[in-house]
C-alpha cells in the first residue's frame, strides 16, 4: 500500500460561516484571546476546490479534513441535505484528483441544541451521535477508506470539563472522567454503525499523545507524577478501545467486550513534550531553555520515534493524522519537516507499521482560543484577501512526499 503524505485541516477552523455550535457561541462571549471570529476564517466551504490545488502542489494523495456536524443537523433530527451534499463534492473532487481522504466524523464542535442538552456529559450523547453517523455514512461511504471517529477525545474531556478553557468551561475532574467514558462509548457505537454500512472501512479516532518527563528525575514525587499522567493521558482511553477494560479515569478496571477491538489502526497526533512538577502550587508543567514554537511549546521532533516505539507493542498500523508546530516567520518548520520524517523513518525501520502523514496545517487557521495568532499553515493566508502563499516549508513538504517514501536522504537531528 503507497503511503499516504497529506495535511490536515478542521471543518471549524477553515470553513468560516459556522453559526450554529457551541464554539461560534464561545466565541460570541468574548473568549477568544485575540477577539477573532472563525467566520470568515480562509472560507474553505467556498474555496474547497482551489485549495486541494494546493494539496496537488504539495505532491500530497491525502488529505484528513472533517465535516461539520452542526451544518448537517443545525436542529435535532433535521438532516440538512443540501449541506450533506456538499461533502459528496469534496470527497468526488478529492476521488477525481487522486488524493485519499482521511475524514474526521466530530472535531471538537457540537450542535447548539445538543449543547443545550448537556453536550458530551448527557448519557445518551453516544445515542445522538451515531446517530448522526448513521445518517452520513451512506452518502459518504463510496468515497471514504479512513475514517476518524473523534478527533482528540481526552483533550476534548480535559479543556472543556476538567480546565474549563474550552466549552461548556467547566472545572471538574468527576465530570471530565464522566465525558470521557461517554466518549469511548460515542466512538464504539460510530464504529459500529460506520461498519454496518461498510465492513471494508478502516476506522480509528486521533489520539493527541505528549511525552511527559518528570523535572527532576531525583525527585520522587515529580517521577511518580510524570508517569500517572502518561499513563492516564496516553494510554487509557486508547488501550481500553483496544482491550475493552476501562481505566482509570474513566472506569475502575472493569470490562466491556463491546469496545474491545474497535480500533483498525491508531491515528496519532503529535506536538511536544512536557516536564512535570508537583510542589506547594499542585501540578504544574516546568518550561525548560529549548527552542519553542510560537505557542511556547518546545520543538522536539525526536518525541515521535518515542511514541511510535511505544506504541509498537499494541500491534496496529498507525497514521501521523496531525503533527506540525506554529511558526509565523517559517524559521523552525522546514527543519522540523525534515527531522520529524526522519524520525518516523527510525520508527519504521524498527518494524513501527506507519501507513502515513498528514501534516497540521494545510493552511493557517482559525486557531480556538488563539484566534488567528497561531500560523501551523504550510500556506500563509491573508485573511482579509483570502490569498494563500506557500511558505518555504511547503516546498520542503512537496519535496518530502514527492518521493512517496521515507526519504533516504534525509539525516537525524
Amino acid at each position: 500500500m503507497e503511503f499516504l503524505w497529506g495535511t490536515a485541516t478542521a471543518a471549524h477552523q477553515v470553513e468560516g460561516g459556522n453559526y450554529y455550535n457551541d464554539w461560534w457561541l464561545w466565541e460570541k462571549t468574548g473568549r477568544i484571546k485575540t477577539g477573532d471570529s472563525s467566520d470568515p476564517a480562509c472560507d474553505h466551504y467556498h474555496l474547497f476546490r482551489e485549495d486541494f490545488q494546493l494539496i496537488k502542489f504539495l505532491n500530497n494523495n491525502a488529505y484528513r479534513f472533517s465535516v461539520e456536524w452542526s451544518r448537517i443537523e443545525k436542529e435535532e433530527e433535521k438532516f440538512d441535505e443540501k449541506e450533506i451534499e456538499h461533502y459528496v463534492e469534496m470527497l468526488q473532487e478529492l476521488k477525481r484528483l487522486h488524493i485519499e481522504p482521511v475524514l474526521t466524523l466530530h472535531h471538537f464542535t457540537l450542535p447548539i441544541w445538543l449543547a443545550e442538552k448537556g453536550g458530551a456529559e448527557n448519557p445518551d450523547f453516544p445515542r445522538y451521535f451515531a446517530r448522526f453517523v448513521k445518517r452520513v455514512v451512506p452518502a459518504f461511504k463510496d468515497y471514504v477508506r479512513y475514517w476518524i471517529t473523534i478527533n482528540e477525545p481526552v483533550v476534548l474531556a480535559v479543556l472543556g470539563y476538567l480546565f474549563g478553557e474550552w466549552p461548556p468551561g467547566i472545572k471538574s475532574f468527576r465530570r471530565m472522567a464522566k465525558v470521557g467514558r461517554n466518549l469511548l462509548y460515542a466512538h464504539r457505537d460510530a464504529y459500529l454503525a460506520i461498519k454496518e454500512q461498510l465492513s471494508s472501512a478502516l476506522v480509528s479516532i486521533a489520539h493527541n499523545m505528549q511525552n511527559f518527563y518528570p523535572s527532576s528525575f531525583w525527585n520522587p514525587v515529580d517521577v511518580v507524577l510524570a508517569k500517572t499522567v502518561d499513563r492516564y493521558y496516553n494510554f487509557s482511553f486508547l488501550e481500553t478501545l483496544i482491550d475493552g477494560k476501562i481505566r482509570s479515569p474513566f472506569g475502575k478496571g472493569e470490562r466491556d467486550s463491546s469496545l474491545q477491538e474497535t480500533l483498525d489502526y491508531i491515528g496519532l497526533n503529535y506536538y511536544t513534550r512536557a516536564f512535570l512538577h508537583f510542589g506547594f502550587k499542585g501540578f504544574q508543567e516546568v518550561k525548560k531553555k529549548a527552542l519553542r514554537n510560537d505557542f511556547g511549546w518546545e520543538v522536539y521532533p525526536q518525541g515521535i520515534y518515542e511514541i511510535l516505539v511505544r506504541l509498537k507493542p499494541l500491534g496496529k498500523e498507525i497514521m501521523i493524522t496531525e503533527s506540525g508546530t506554529a511558526d509565523q516567520e517559517d524559521k523552525i518548520r522546514p527543519r522540523y519537516l525534515r527531522d520529524i520524517v526522519s524520525w518516523m523513518r527510525k520508527a519504521s525501520q524498527e518494524g513501527v507499521k506507519t501507513i502515513g502523514y498528514m501534516h497540521w496545517s494545510l493552511m493557517d487557521n482559525f486557531e480556538w482560543l488563539e484566534g488567528y495568532s497561531m500560523r501551523f499553515g504550510l500556506f500563509e493566508v491573508d485573511f482579509k484577501t483570502q490569498e494563500r502563499k506557500p511558505r518555504q516549508s511547503a516546498y520542503v513538504y512537496r519535496e518530502i512526499a514527492g518521493e512517496k517514501a521515507f526519504p533516504k536522504q534525509l539525516t537525524f537531528a
